[in-house]
C-alpha cells in the first residue's frame, strides 16, 4: 500500500505550477547547470519507464522536475529527502521498486514487473563492483570484468533482445544506466573498456542506444564523468568537462561489430 500524505498536498502545490493532478511528476537529479539532466542510474531508471510507458498509454502524462541535489528548494525538502521521487496527486514515492509498482497497477497496459529470479541474479552484482573500483574499495579490475561477463554470457546463451525475454522490462531499464555508467566512467576515470569480445553484452547495450526513450533519458558522458570523478581532480580538468559541449555515448565501438557474427 503506498503512503497517501494530505499534509504535503500544500508543498507540492506550491513546487508544481501546473495544478494538474491528473499528471505524474517526476523529480531527478539536476546536472551542473541547475536545470539538465544530472547523473544519477536511479533517475534514469524511472525516467527510462516513465517513457515507455507513454509510449503505450494513451491517456499517460507526465512531467520531469531537476532538482540540484546539494541545494534542494525549501518546497521539494518537505515532500521528499532522496531522488528520485514520483508524485502522481497525493501519492509520493521514492522508492525505486515501489514506484514500478505503483506504476504497474496505476498503468496497465504494460507491465513492467517480470519475474525472472536468474535474470536478476546474473547482474546483482555488476553495479556494486563497479562502484567499488572506482571509489577505491578495491583495486582488481577484474572483479568488474568477471561480472560483465557473466551477463554476457547470459545474454548470449539465452538469445534473447533483453534480459528477460525479447520485450523491455523494469530490469532493463535499471541495468542499462548501469552499464552505460560503467562504460563511459569506467574508461575515462580508470582507463578500463568493457571487452569488445563481449558482444552480447555490446549488442544489449546498443538495443537500448535504438530506443528514443533512452536517448531521451541519458544523461552526458561529462554528467556521468562528473558524478564519480574524485576529489583529487585539477580544478582545470574539473572546469573543462563543466564547459564542453555536452557528448553522449550511444553507440557500439565499430571494432565490436566483427564479434557478432
Amino acid at each position: 500500500m503506498w503512503p497517501i500524505m494530505q499534509n504535503k498536498a500544500s508543498s507540492r502545490r506550491s513546487l508544481l505550477t501546473d495544478g494538474d493532478d491528473q499528471k505524474v511528476h517526476l523529480f531527478i537529479k539536476a546536472g551542473r547547470d541547475g536545470r539538465s539532466k544530472g547523473a544519477c542510474p536511479f533517475c534514469h531508471d524511472v525516467f527510462l519507464k516513465l517513457l515507455i510507458k507513454c509510449e503505450i498509454e494513451n491517456d499517460f502524462n507526465f512531467d520531469v522536475i531537476t532538482i540540484n541535489r546539494k541545494n534542494p528548494p525549501k518546497e521539494f525538502k518537505e515532500i521528499s529527502k532522496k531522488l528520485p521521487t514520483l508524485v502522481h496527486g497525493d501519492i509520493f514515492l521514492n522508492d525505486i521498486d515501489d514506484i514500478e509498482d505503483y506504476l504497474d497497477s496505476s498503468f496497465t497496459n504494460y507491465k513492467l514487473s517480470r519475474q525472472d529470479s536468474e535474470a536478476f541474479r546474473v547482474q546483482s552484482n555488476v553495479f556494486t563492483r563497479f562502484t567499488y573500483l572506482i571509489k577505491d574499495v578495491t583495486n582488481n579490475p577484474q572483479l568488474l570484468l568477471d561480472e560483465l561477463e557473466k551477463i554476457n554470457t547470459f545474454l548470449r546463451q539465452r538469445g534473447t533482445k533483453y534480459m528477460c525475454g525479447n520485450e523491455i522490462t523494469g530490469l532493463d531499464c535499471s541495468l542499462w544506466p548501469k552499464l552505460q555508467h560503467i562504460r563511459v566512467a569506467a574508461d575515462y576515470l580508470l582507463h578500463l573498456s568493457i571487452p569488445v569480445e563481449y558482444s552480447s553484452l555490446w549488442r544489449y547495450l546498443g538495443s537500448a542506444y535504438e530506443h528514443e526513450a533512452f536517448v531521451k533519458s541519458c544523461p552526458s558522458d561529462q554528467e556521468i564523468v562528473l558524478h564519480w570523478i574524485r576529489h583529487e581532480t585539477s580544478p582545470k580538468e574539473y572546469l573543462q568537462l563543466t564547459k564542453e559541449e555536452p557528448k553522449y555515448s550511444l553507440d557500439v565501438p565499430i571494432a565490436v561489430y566483427k564479434h557478432f557474427h
